[in-house]
């Protein structure tokens, strides 16, 4: 089947889509492509009795089905890098201590937790009406300052203000709009400058900064520009052309210029991470890379079978998340100390993310996944605490933690913008429109 956002020159997954990019016949739309041989993945809407695609659905219509991964402690990976070279502190031999446990047997719902619908500890506030917001697809988002910010395949930047009702209910009203080029790949605010940074789909960067007004555009990358974030006031970029690039502001110019080229040893990049003091980890088509910041060089290789989606620092570890469903816990040497999944209904990730319930004050993972669906796990323990759908059947592309009473938002492929929250609240609201040149 023809994925339809290649046919519209916007689909981020590049090599690693699930769906042909160029060659063969097909519809676009439609049901899923046939099962990939000896997968044998359970249908989590099957299971639910609400599976639409029926026979044609590439998921195994049966409650036995298994998932060909497992939960618990996996093999203790480390680095795969040449003699007499390092990342970060401690060694590379061996299976690095954890904290980390993986949950227990059971049948495959059970693996991943209760459903968090009507009447649990999760509660959706508020979902974006049909006729408002994005035109397509949502593939980034971020907060900046008090408001929201979200990038689509419409090529357009639009700034979310939160609303509350006088009788208390919680919304979004759009502040601002802003058309680019290229559908927005990537969002990054910088607290500390003020830069709004948006990676594009054609490889250029928009820059923008409110006080004083600056607006610079980053011409270096040839394809869409997935992950950037802020090292020592040094913008870190990587992209589908396979490239981190390191960008040093210009006082005088008000612009970028380029400093140095890092090519990636395994594929497209997806997802960059900092690790102090001096590590960059690199999450890419075929796995995770180590680059030293000092050298700029790659020093170390964790190959993995399905790209990363997600890069987060937990305690002393870094946590990876894997289109395959697989989430693994490194230590900073790149030694694994923790693996789990594919398992039960949790079968793929498009995003990772962190934050705690306020509530309880406990730290949860959630994993964005296809079909609009998000698993939630306990840390460390990773215990899980649940499974959620957004209501939409597009992937879910971000999750952002509002820093503030256990609100948080998704976004996914089918336009959607979903506010959550893990106590009793809810909420509707109005929304208004406009366009601008820039985002403040």
């Amino acid at each position: 089947m023809l994925c339809r956002f290649w046919q519209q020159g916007s689909c981020r997954h590049g090599d690693q889509c699930r769906y042909q990019h160029g060659g063969g016949a097909g519809p676009v739309g439609g049901g899923p492509p046939p099962a990939p041989p000896g997968k044998g993945q359970v249908c989590r809407d099957f299971l639910r009795g609400s599976c639409r695609y029926g026979g044609a659905c590439r998921y195994v219509h049966a409650e036995d089905g298994q998932k060909g991964g497992q939960g618990g402690r996996g093999k203790g990976g480390h680095w795969n890098r040449p003699a007499g070279q390092g990342c970060g502190k401690g060694g590379f031999e061996g299976k690095g201590p954890g904290p980390f446990k993986g949950p227990g047997g059971g049948d495959l719902r059970s693996l991943t937790g209760p459903y968090l619908g009507k009447g649990s500890e999760l509660l959706k506030i508020w979902y974006m009406p049909e006729t408002q917001g994005h035109d397509d697809g949502i593939y980034a988002a971020c907060v900046m300052g008090d408001r929201v910010c979200t990038g689509g395949g419409d090529r357009r930047l639009l700034v979310w203000t939160g609303h509350c009702s006088p009788q208390g209910t919680l919304s979004f009203v759009e502040d601002n709009a802003v058309e680019f080029p290229a559908a927005v790949s990537s969002l990054l605010f910088h607290g500390e400058s003020k830069w709004l940074f948006c990676g594009l789909f054609d490889g250029q960067i928009k820059a923008y900064r409110q006080e004083p007004f600056t607006e610079a555009t980053l011409i270096g990358h040839g394809e869409a520009v997935t992950s950037m974030l802020i090292h020592e006031s040094v913008l870190l970029s990587g992209s589908h052309d396979g490239t981190i690039r390191a960008w040093q502001h210009d006082p005088g110019s008000g612009g970028f210029r380029c400093a140095a080229t890092v090519q990636s040893p395994l594929g497209q990049v997806f997802k960059i991470h900092v690790q102090p003091p001096s590590s960059l980890w690199v999450g890419a088509q075929r796995g995770i890379s180590c680059v030293n910041l000092q050298t700029m060089q790659p020093v170390g290789n964790i190959e993995a079978p399905a790209r990363v989606v997600g890069l987060l620092p937990y305690e002393n570890s870094i946590i990876a998340g894997f289109a395959n469903g697989v989430v693994k816990a490194y230590d900073p040497a790149g030694n694994e100390q923790f693996s789990q999944g594919p398992l039960g209904e949790h079968t793929t990730n498009t995003t990772i993310s962190m934050m705690r319930i306020p509530r309880i004050n406990k730290d949860v993972l959630l994993c964005g996944q296809e079909f609009g669906y998000v698993t939630v796990y306990d840390m460390p323990d990773f215990k899980p605490r649940g499974s959620f759908t957004t209501g939409w059947d597009g992937e879910v592309m971000a999750i952002v933690d509002m820093m503030a009473d256990g609100v948080f938002v998704t976004c996914g492929l089918s336009g959607d913008v979903v506010i959550w929250r893990w106590r009793e609240d809810g909420g509707a609201a109005m929304l208004t429109e406009m366009v601008s040149s820039s985002p403040f």
